[in-house]
């Protein structure tokens, strides 16, 4: 992996460690569906804003936006949401942390990629470095948690395939018109359903605010990041970044709140980047030999 990937993959994982807290505090007044909804709608706004400004336009299958934009987004920040309102943002995040192994298993049923050792190990290592770390912070699960828990794997698991998706379907197709079709897709799907499920408010001008940084910042500059990384490292590899999360969060803490960070939340994230790094080790195609040449555009 190359210094600019590896810089993409730390700041798409600073953007979605943020989207985490912001859900987190804004779930509350807008209701998972609400939530849900706002990020997307803003997201895809911002990012078609972005788009039009460069002159290009919003090209390829409405249908498989529409697919995107459930896999990618509707669905995992419905699911996501939900889990919120049974537990902190630090469990979630934890959750969530077991996409790599999910996306992994994705692309070795589909023959794309294959387990080894190493890969298998840093998946342990990372994971147990991310429980560590998120242990420290506080690890809450509440009334209805184990709903909860099964609703964040499951937008873990549906992510995860997403991302394998859009590796397949939108392979040529760059990254910016990929994020903003997937966003606007996940707006169109989820907007109806907020009058069915209405916010149950307060809706607060700091409310308002925090969904205004969701949308734009976790919505639209970290799927554009995202999907620039499936670009580059193919999906099994760019859910790495969900390892990082954690470590995001922990410097959020520090760099907003002032919380100091603790020996066992340093070890933590020595792990997880040291898994981090075996996992994004090359394996080469299944059942054959690696070839350097071959990049994820194969995918």
């Amino acid at each position: 992996m190359t210094a600019r990937s590896g810089a993409l993959l730390a700041v798409c994982a600073a953007l979605f460690g943020l989207s985490f807290v912001l859900t987190r505090s804004a779930v509350g007044a807008l209701g998972p569906v609400g939530v849900s909804a706002a990020r997307a709608a803003l997201g895809g706004c911002v990012l078609l804003a972005v788009l039009l400004a460069r002159g290009e336009r919003l090209r390829g299958p409405p249908g498989r936006f529409l697919v995107l934009g459930a896999l990618s987004a509707a669905l995992p920040f419905l699911l996501l949401s939900l889990a919120m309102t049974t537990m902190n943002a630090g469990t979630a995040a934890v959750l969530n942390s077991v996409s790599p192994l999910f996306a992994l298993a994705v692309e070795v049923a589909a023959g794309r990629d294959r387990f080894t050792a190493l890969k298998l190990a840093g998946l342990a290592v990372g994971a147990g470095g991310v429980t560590l770390v998120m242990a420290e912070r506080g690890l809450d699960v509440g009334p209805g948690g184990w709903a909860g828990v099964l609703a964040g794997l499951a937008g873990a698991a549906v992510f995860a395939y997403g991302a394998s998706y859009a590796a397949r379907h939108f392979r040529d197709t760059p990254p910016l018109v990929v994020a903003t079709g997937q966003q606007l897709g996940a707006a169109v799907l989820l907007l109806p359903l907020v009058a069915v499920f209405p916010p149950p408010g307060p809706v607060t001008p700091s409310v308002v605010a925090v969904v205004a940084g969701l949308g734009v910042l976790g919505s639209g500059v970290a799927y554009l990041l995202f999907y620039r990384l499936i670009d580059r490292l193919g999906p099994a590899r760019t859910a790495t970044v969900n390892l990082l999360v954690p470590i995001s969060g922990v410097l959020w803490g520090l760099v907003l709140l002032g919380e100091p960070i603790s020996p066992p939340s340093v070890l933590g994230m020595a792990a997880i980047l040291v898994g981090l790094r075996w996992v994004l080790a090359p394996s080469g195609p299944p059942g054959g030999t690696h070839d350097p040449h071959i990049g994820p555009k194969g995918y």
